[in-house]
Order: C-alpha cells, then structure tokens, then sequence
C-alpha cells in the first residue's frame, strides 16, 4: 500500500528474507527445533514468504518500464539435493506451474513430518529445498511475465547472523551480484548466478 500510494509502481524486488537452521538451536538463541519442525517454518519462511510477496506486488511491477525481481537463492537449493530422478523431473519440467510448485512444496513438508521424505526421494535438507524452491519459482516467472527481469542469485557462504558469523565471504561481496541484476540495463533473466 506505502509502494503504491507513494510510487505508483515498483522498479525492482530483492526476496532476500530466510530462515536456516544450521544449527537446531540457532546458535543457543532458541530452543532446540527438530527436522520434523524446520521443514514447516523454513519453506513458510523462505518460500512461501518470496512467493506471496512477489504475487502481492507482481501488478506494482508490472506498471515499471524496467521491473526487475532479484530472488536471492543458494547453492544448497541445487537438484543434486534430490535423491530421486521423478522429483529432479518434478523441478525441471518446462511446462511446471506455480501451483504444482507450491504443492511441491507442501508435499516436501507433510514427507517431513511424517518422517517419509528420504523414502520418497526429497532432500534432507529443509533450506536446500526452501531454496531449490526460489530457483524453481523464479525460472516460472521469468517465463510466465517476459516483460519483468527475473533472476536468482547465490551470494555465496557470506559471514551474517544467519550463520553466527561462520560465513568466509563479507556480505558485501555477497551483495554484488544482486547489486549490478539491480542495476544493469542489459534484458537477462531466467537465470541463477553466482558471483
């Protein structure tokens, strides 16, 4: 409501927001939090929230001459993260929705908690597959809206308090990348990029 009332439009949207459990107590600041637990609030954390946000504002971008969304992702949301072949397809299928996407998604979660997940060839990783979610979303957008540049980006293992300061990248170094997506005139999108 603040970006339409005031701009009229958005020009560019960094999802950037996340949860990782790195450690099940997050570093002593929380209690300990089970898989079965991490799996519901990191994909609600990290997918969900860049999804509906991105659908809440997609009508503010679309009234930009040059939109541009900067969905910042991971190397642990690779495929190879997938321990079956069907739910690679799953990911890679050209003709893939964003509805299928978020029943994926949620699928992910019940074989999480239900303590099914490896059996039916998931991840065992609850950000890996919050994040292999955000590239898979983003290759739909960039399909589903030509006209808005949309792309993901891997900043890399950035030293922040996600991490207890463990990361051995500044986050400025990590910032880079989505800094020149934000700011480049050239039309790229679709893409996932890394430094």
């Amino acid at each position: 409501a603040y970006v339409q009332e005031h701009f009229g439009r958005l020009d560019i949207l960094c999802n950037n927001a996340a949860v990782c459990f790195n450690d099940p107590t997050l570093y002593g600041k929380v209690p300990h939090t089970s898989f079965e637990q991490q799996a519901e609030i990191s994909i609600r954390t990290n997918f969900f929230g860049t999804y509906k946000l991105t659908n809440k504002v997609l009508p503010l971008l679309l009234k930009s001459s040059s939109p541009k969304i900067i969905n910042i992702a991971s190397s642990a949301g690779r495929l190879a993260i997938l321990k079956s072949h069907e739910k690679v397809a799953l990911f890679t299928d050209p003709t893939l929705t964003t509805d299928k996407l978020e029943q994926y998604m949620l699928d992910f979660v019940t074989a999480v908690k239900t303590g099914l997940h490896a059996k039916q060839g998931w991840a065992n990783t609850c950000y890996g597959m919050s994040k292999l979610g955000i590239i898979a979303f983003t290759k739909i957008l960039a399909r589903d809206y030509p006209t808005i540049m949309v792309n993901s980006v891997d900043p890399g293992y950035c030293a922040t308090d996600q991490n207890n300061m463990q990361g051995f990248r500044p986050a400025e170094r990590g910032a880079v990348t989505p800094l020149l997506l934000a700011t480049t005139e050239q039309a790229i999108s679709g893409r996932h990029w890394f430094d």
